[in-house]
């Protein structure tokens, strides 16, 4: 989980910003959206020991490429893509912004970006697949995942 780092911008004034402008929202259920279920079967839990707490691991299309093991943490703050598959995405790094703001929860330690760069995320089968433009940070460091996606999407 990523406990501190940039929202809404780089800059102290544009987290504070950020932090003001949080609302809660409710849900109107008789506005629901029409569309499938999403459930799991009794094989879904084919050599699963239960209970358990597995992370939401899930594949995702970044910029045409096939992404595999990207982690879905709803407690994080921000996305982020690891420098190795940022590499294999063949991302010119002249294409990141700068980034003065570090980020802690990695190791305990602080973490200095590479910088940042919004890019195409889509996932799901069509017909319901969707794609939308979203802001990542790069990181060097050790992962298991290539992305982790935390933010607003």
């Amino acid at each position: 989980m990523i406990t501190e780092g940039a929202t809404d911008g780089d800059s102290h004034r544009a987290r504070k910003v950020h932090n003001r402008q949080l609302e809660v929202y409710g849900v109107d259920k008789s506005r629901l959206m029409e569309g499938p279920i999403i459930g799991f079967k009794p094989q879904d839990l084919e050599g699963i020991e239960v209970p358990h707490d597995d992370a939401l691991v899930i594949h995702a299309t970044v910029t045409n490429y096939d992404i595999a093991r990207v982690f879905v943490d709803t407690g994080s703050s921000i996305n982020i893509i690891f420098k190795r598959a940022f590499d294999q995405m063949q991302i010119d790094e002249a294409n990141l912004q700068p980034m003065a703001t570090s980020l802690f929860g990695f190791t305990r330690n602080e973490v200095q970006p590479l910088g940042q760069i919004t890019l195409a995320i889509s996932m799901g089968e069509e017909p319901l697949r969707r794609t939308q433009r979203v802001p990542f940070i790069i990181v060097d460091a050790p992962s298991a995942y290539n992305i982790i996606l935390g933010g607003r999407l």
